[in-house]
């Protein structure tokens, strides 16, 4: 037995009734498939989705779904607005098991006509399998325009590609052999989720300080987008760019490179440790 998962995850700038109207159109999508009745639809939802069926408000809603008896999105929404921004909202979707990227176009297209009018919204989604099967493994990419959805999965691309011809007269003439010393090198990384590390004092005393660090925190409380990036020595050392933080901190890093990674006492490049703060 195998499990294919369809995964992803984008964020956007819309204004805030956009963001309203998503959040209801989510909220409707989750009643609706649990066969629970969703609060009556706005008026702004009932003109992002027009009814053919005047007796079912709901009906143009559920036809952007392959299957208007399962609504189902598979993608949690989350975001909102800023203190600095407070006229804007950057929504999130996300989605790692049934993400389907039809539906979710479409709703968005729907929702954000404002924001769509001023920049197109894209994002890329991975089809992925529990097992090692060929053709299980696959994904795709979408653009969402004001007047339309340009979607395309990576097999649909490959069958493009294998039916084009190619002109042998039209290929390049062949390219020197690239200097070995230009070639990139490629690292090794971990993602940790640590958000007791965000409620640290010491901690964040150090990502406050003047120091250079590789970080989207911006000051003041920390938040979900507030990733540390931290460089580790491979040899596991106890060199790199986590040197100066807090001791236990920067030793924990350590033990979890030990544990994940292993140490390597070649040439690769630092170990790549990316901070989140995604608490519960």
């Amino acid at each position: 037995m195998a499990d294919t998962y369809f995964s992803a995850c984008f964020t956007f700038c819309c204004i805030n009734a956009e963001m309203a109207l998503l959040e209801e159109a989510f909220n409707a999508a989750e009643d609706l498939n649990c066969e629970l009745e969703p609060p009556a639809p706005s008026q702004e939802l009932l003109a992002a989705f027009p009814p053919p069926d005047g007796c079912d408000p709901w009906s143009g809603f559920l036809a952007i779904f392959d299957d208007a008896k399962f609504p189902i999105l598979g993608a949690d929404l989350t975001g909102g607005n800023s203190f600095e921004e407070p006229t804007v909202s950057t929504p999130m979707i996300s989605g790692t098991v049934d993400f389907q990227p039809w539906p979710i176009a479409e709703l968005v297209r729907r929702c954000c006509p404002v924001s769509l009018a001023k920049a197109p919204v894209c994002f890329e989604w991975a089809v992925t399998c529990s097992r090692a099967r060929p053709g299980e493994f696959g994904g795709g990419r979408c653009v969402i325009f004001a007047d339309r959805v340009d979607i395309q999965s990576t097999g649909e691309a490959l069958r493009v590609a294998l039916e084009c011809r190619i002109d042998s007269a039209s290929l390049p003439a062949a390219l020197p052999a690239p200097d070995p010393t230009d070639l990139p090198l490629v690292g090794r990384s971990l993602l940790i989720n640590a958000p007791e590390y965000f409620r640290d004092p010491e901690f964040m005393n150090w990502l406050g300080n003047a120091q250079p660090k590789f970080t989207w925190h911006r000051g003041g409380e920390p938040n979900e987008w507030s990733d540390v990036i931290v460089m580790v020595d491979p040899s596991l050392s106890g060199e790199g760019s986590h040197s100066d933080m807090p001791a236990p901190i920067g030793e924990r890093i350590v033990d979890a490179c030990r544990t994940h990674l292993g140490s390597d006492q070649g040439s690769a490049p630092h170990y790549m440790v990316r901070l989140t703060n995604l608490g519960k």
